[in-house]
């Protein structure tokens, strides 16, 4: 089944709205959808009707072995769409993660004991390079990331694509970017910095940019 991350190096660009958003939407397709929160910020666990320090078995007590991947799976108020809360306390997990053997291929292993019914899992990563964001990348079979029309937005796209190659020669062959969602882009009449950006991003990634988002 996909395991698709949606991931960025700049944050702020509409990630964790599109994860869940598109969880939302796969969900009311008739998909069963797991979205997993490794965001320490927690917004997708928020948004989903979920307080954050209300949640008993997180994203990083699955990491640290503190719980398993079923004990943390909650419903949500969308039907067929479960979540894997995260909390803030997942800056801590991820600090004491690096000493751990086998850091970046924890997530992997607790999305082994994923329910069966399952069609789809995203995974809302960090808007940073981290290992939070690496071990999602070494169990994603694509990636979805997310930019809005700046330099500084379009320049993480290439960062972004440098760890997947990074990773998919470590860890994960077949990894690749699967889509560009141009996310908070305003009307052309705002201008061509904005336009010029976009024409630079269809330029360079061609097919994989979708549809512009306002």
């Amino acid at each position: 089944r996909p395991v698709v991350p949606i991931a960025n190096m700049a944050g702020s660009a509409g990630k964790t709205t599109t994860a869940v958003t598109l969880a939302a939407l796969l969900a009311e397709s008739g998909r069963e959808v797991l979205l997993v929160d490794v965001d320490p910020q927690s917004n997708a666990t928020t948004w989903l009707g979920i307080d954050p320090d209300e949640v008993e078995i997180s994203s990083g007590d699955v990491l640290m072995k503190r719980g398993t991947l079923d004990e943390a799976i909650v419903e949500t108020s969308t039907p067929r769409l479960r979540l894997v809360p995260a909390t803030p306390s997942l800056d801590g997990d991820a600090i004491a993660l690096l000493g751990e053997t086998g850091r970046e291929q924890r997530l992997k292993l607790a999305l082994r004991s994923c329910p069966d019914d399952v069609d789809v899992i995203l995974i809302d990563c960090p808007g940073s390079m981290s290992l939070l964001t690496v071990s999602a990348l070494v169990v994603a079979t694509s990636v979805i990331t997310v930019t809005a029309p700046s330099s500084k937005e379009l320049e993480g796209i290439p960062k972004l694509e440098a760890l997947i190659e990074e990773v998919a020669e470590a860890y994960n062959p077949d990894l690749r970017l699967g889509a560009v969602v141009p996310c908070i882009v305003p009307p052309a009449s705002a201008g061509r910095l904005y336009t010029d950006a976009l024409a630079a991003l269809l330029e360079a990634y061609g097919e994989v940019v979708t549809p512009s988002v306002r």
